[in-house]
């Protein structure tokens, strides 16, 4: 008889996690066997691994067995994989992985643990970042990898010639895994200055790699010259960046969005959602946003109610039309990957000299400029966008919607519409004996221009 199903338990506390404990084995070929436990993120003596991956193909097409084998759950592949890949041959090894530590079909529970994903990486002990199977003419770059992960020496440079231009084609090869290109792996790498990468059997330091990637020139691989006109990933300029100076989280994810504009999601909803880890301090403030239950327009709109107080009408730079959802034309739609011009934001620090300047607002500057290969443009160009209008009146009552067959059909309904308003009746003749009077005589020149505002405030009265 079939094992049955693992059954998921609800977490009990704001910063409970499942982990999960993988079994060891020496042969690769054995069914994967593991233990899922509740933990306490806060918990000191807590000690775990957290791997970043992509799913890949989202059908369940393999089990892995749980809790001495006496259930079964089953997993994508790209996860059944991983965890292959993972196991040692004779030590357990503790892991927090989101498809399995996840109940994913509760749309609260993912919720909240999206709410404290930065917690989850930042107490992991390190990041196993599980790229795909290694193809065969990589091997001159992992030679390298391993080489260069030798040499490396805190606060020290490597003394070494630049790589190969064979070398170089495997690195520009190695930049197309699919883990590179997608916006949910942001947060679990963002300011992870160690990150292991597993290519194939091969695990890789991530500084080996942009060591590399800047011809071994640089201190800590932060800048030089690059040996490759592709650009360096988003995860690998991110992952030992500094917190970022915005003072608010509107502005952090304004700046995140247009920032990984080219990433994809499966989920669109996580297109914004997954980028809460990277917006300073304050993330909390999106919380509220954080919410699986809702469509996704419901979560653009709200995304774009967040970002409108403060962003201003710079919001409709990031509109592009037409899209198929069911929202305002002006709210963006953080599902497409249309480019745009990219945006960054600089707070004036120098106040008026008033006594009150410390209490001040900062007033914003922005400034638009485009990516030079992986190192911003120095030669930015001012770019904002400015909108004005006027007060031309208030409404106070919308009718119905009419529709007209015909122009004796209109003269019928605009007729019927004058004698139900007062306001209106005034400037009409209703005592003259046209029968079908032309509807530009009743708008003439002196009404529209000069006695219209009357009508108005009398309507308001």
């Amino acid at each position: 008889m079939e094992t049955p199903l693992y059954q998921y338990q609800p977490l009990q506390h704001s910063d409970s996690a499942r982990i999960l404990i993988l079994h060891p084995s020496p042969n690769e070929s054995d069914p994967i066997e593991c233990t899922i436990c509740h933990e306490n993120l806060s918990d000191g003596s807590l000690c775990y691994e957290a791997v970043s991956y992509t799913w890949g193909n989202s059908g369940l097409t393999h089990i892995i067995h749980c809790n001495d084998a006496k259930q079964r759950l089953p997993v994508g592949r790209n996860c059944h994989a991983a965890l292959r890949r993972l196991r040692l041959p004779k030590k357990y090894r503790k892991l927090w992985i989101d498809a399995v530590c996840i109940n994913q079909e509760d749309l609260h529970e993912r919720g909240h643990q999206v709410r404290i994903m930065r917690d989850v990486y930042d107490f992991a002990s390190g990041v196993m970042v599980m790229l795909s199977d290694e193809i065969p003419d990589s091997r001159l770059l992992l030679d390298e990898l391993v080489e260069i992960g030798k040499l490396l020496t805190p606060g020290a440079d490597i003394t070494r010639a630049p790589p190969s231009e064979a070398i170089v084609l495997q690195l520009e090869s190695l930049f197309e895994d699919p883990w590179f290109k997608r916006t949910w792996v942001l947060q679990e790498v963002y300011r992870k200055g160690l990150v292991t990468i597993v290519y194939g059997s091969t695990a890789i330091k991530s500084e080996a790699l942009r060591y590399m990637y800047f011809g071994y020139k640089s201190m800590h691989g932060c800048a030089g010259m690059q040996v490759s006109r592709t650009q360096l990933p988003l995860p690998f300029l991110i992952m030992s960046e500094g917190e970022n100076g915005y003072s608010t989280p509107q502005f952090a994810l304004w700046s995140r969005l247009y920032e990984s504009r080219q990433c994809l999601a499966t989920n669109p909803r996580d297109r914004v959602l997954a980028l809460k880890s990277l917006v300073g301090p304050r993330q909390s403030d999106m919380d509220h946003l954080v919410d699986y239950t809702q469509s996704v327009e419901q979560c653009f709109r709200r995304v774009a109610t967040f970002l409108l107080p403060v962003v201003g009408m710079r919001i409709l730079t990031a509109t592009r039309h037409p899209h198929g959802l069911d929202m305002p034309s002006w709210v963006p739609d953080w599902s497409q990957t249309l480019p745009l011009q990219r945006y960054s934001f600089w707070y004036d620090t120098i106040h008026d000299d008033n006594p009150d300047a410390e209490f001040s607002p900062p007033r914003v500057r922005i400034f638009g400029g485009a990516l030079r290969s992986s190192l911003y443009d120095e030669s930015y160009i001012s770019s904002e966008l400015r909108v004005s209008g006027f007060q031309a009146g208030r409404i106070v009552e919308c009718s119905k919607v009419f529709q007209f067959a015909d122009l004796d059909d209109t003269d019928m309904q605009m007729r019927q519409i004058y004698n139900q308003y007062d306001n209106i009746r005034l400037y009409l003749d209703e005592t003259s004996k046209i029968q079908r009077p032309k509807l530009p005589d009743h708008f003439s020149g002196e009404i529209s221009d000069s006695k219209i505002f009357n009508s108005m405030e009398y309507a308001q009265h």
